[in-house]
């Protein structure tokens, strides 16, 4: 069963890797590095606004589904309204603010808001399926909703003559939304806009975490831009960054699926870290490792194969993004466990510290070093994480040995 599902969640992830690659290349071609600089900026900015408009209930509803926690048995059956409630005024507000804080940019931040709080609506409906274990249709589902929103995307470039970032974008929410309203019919869901304090309680640990992941993962393309590194070298650090992106995206499966195990094993905490954590983990640093030597020797044939010459400033920070892989994979399994033993704060808490040490470094080093400053942080970042995350779930297993050895 566990293969059965690894295989449909690699399938997607396959099929949406090569889509989204694809994708990358035509718009960065058609834009051309100084466009695609703005475009980058907007997914970054568009994906810190998710966060607000998702408010950590994607991660709730999986979790539940999979187990219920005693404080909110009564409310599970209602968190997929009450998520759609809470994103769909997100995006009210978002909007109204997008275009008071930022009129020489509302059409861009705007439609980001629209694309992105599409995307967050769908994540609900995917979060269900994860949490209730039926990884085959969250996979086909995947595939649905990243086809029409290629499909989309790709008229508005190649048919409809997309010139700017906007364009592209706009094309992207269309198709998101059209496959967010088949979601919203099959789960039958209406929205329920008064979300009792209990749940946001429980939300505020998962929403902290989203956002302090978010300015660790995303703050290097925006203060690239507040700090005027040329457009042209933000879009060479866009596609490297977009390639890393796409390598994550294909590894994301195991720490999915993972996470039910994880989460079904929590009453046992020592005894999953070492026979669940500990071997896939193992796995991820391996692998980690041949793709960073991968990126040493042949960034400069990827790069000129995937975006062309006008890229090839990008080789060298291909070379250095890829070294984050070695920390970024094995990570991506530990924090899953992390969320699985109920770890969300001590998450958070190291969450912070890396997006601390993130934003500093990136402010200290930009504008003496540029991009290459950037692509060196993203390394320490990562390194820095999974040192916390993993002293936290330690400890964890160490109290909860200490206590059942002294009971």
């Amino acid at each position: 069963m566990f293969f059965r599902f690894l295989g449909a969640q690699w399938l997607a992830i396959v099929y949406i890797g090569l889509v989204s690659f694809g994708l990358s290349i035509l718009v960065a071609r058609t834009l051309g590095p100084d466009l695609f600089g703005v475009y980058a900026v907007a997914l970054s900015v568009g994906s810190l606004a998710a966060i607000l408009m998702d408010g950590g209930f994607s991660k709730l509803i999986q979790r539940e589904r999979a187990r219920e926690s005693s404080k909110l048995a009564e409310i599970v059956p209602a968190l997929p309204a009450l998520a759609y409630g809470h994103a769909m005024l997100s995006i009210v507000i978002l909007s109204t603010l997008a275009l008071l804080l930022f009129p020489d940019y509302k059409i861009t931040t705007l439609v980001t808001v629209w694309c992105f709080g599409a995307a967050v609506l769908n994540q609900y409906g995917l979060a269900v399926l994860r949490g209730d274990g039926r990884f085959v249709r969250d996979a086909f589902w995947q595939i649905g909703n990243r086809t029409l929103s290629a499909l989309c995307m790709a008229a508005a470039v190649l048919f409809l003559g997309a010139a700017q970032p906007w364009h592209v974008l706009i094309a992207q929410f269309l198709g998101t939304a059209a496959f967010g309203l088949f979601v919203a019919l099959f789960l039958r869901v209406r929205p329920m806009f008064v979300v009792p304090p209990v749940v946001y309680r429980t939300l505020l640990p998962l929403i902290w975490l989203d956002l302090a992941t978010a300015l660790y993962f995303r703050s290097d393309m925006v203060l690239l831009e507040f700090l005027k590194v040329p457009q042209a070298e933000i879009g060479h650090y866009g596609v490297a960054y977009r390639l890393i992106e796409a390598l994550i995206l294909l590894a994301s499966p195991m720490g999915l699926i993972l996470f039910r195990h994880f989460r079904q094993g929590s009453d046992m905490p020592v005894r999953m870290v070492k026979q669940m954590l500990l071997p896939p983990m193992g796995m991820a640093l391996l692998i980690g490792i041949c793709l960073a030597l991968s990126m040493w020797f042949f960034s400069g044939i990827i790069i000129a194969l995937a975006y062309g010459q006008a890229y090839q400033g990008a080789s060298k920070l291909l070379v250095i993004l890829g070294c984050s892989l070695i920390f970024i994979l094995p990570n991506g399994i530990l924090n899953q466990a992390a969320l699985a033993l109920g770890l969300e704060r001590w998450f958070a808490i190291s969450a912070t510290i890396a997006a601390l040490v993130n934003i500093v470094g990136n402010l200290l080093f930009i504008p003496v070093y540029g991009v290459i400053a950037a692509a060196w942080m993203t390394v320490i970042t990562e390194s820095v994480l999974g040192i916390c995350v993993a002293v936290g779930v330690a400890l964890h297993c160490g109290h909860t040995f200490n206590v059942k050895g002294a009971s």
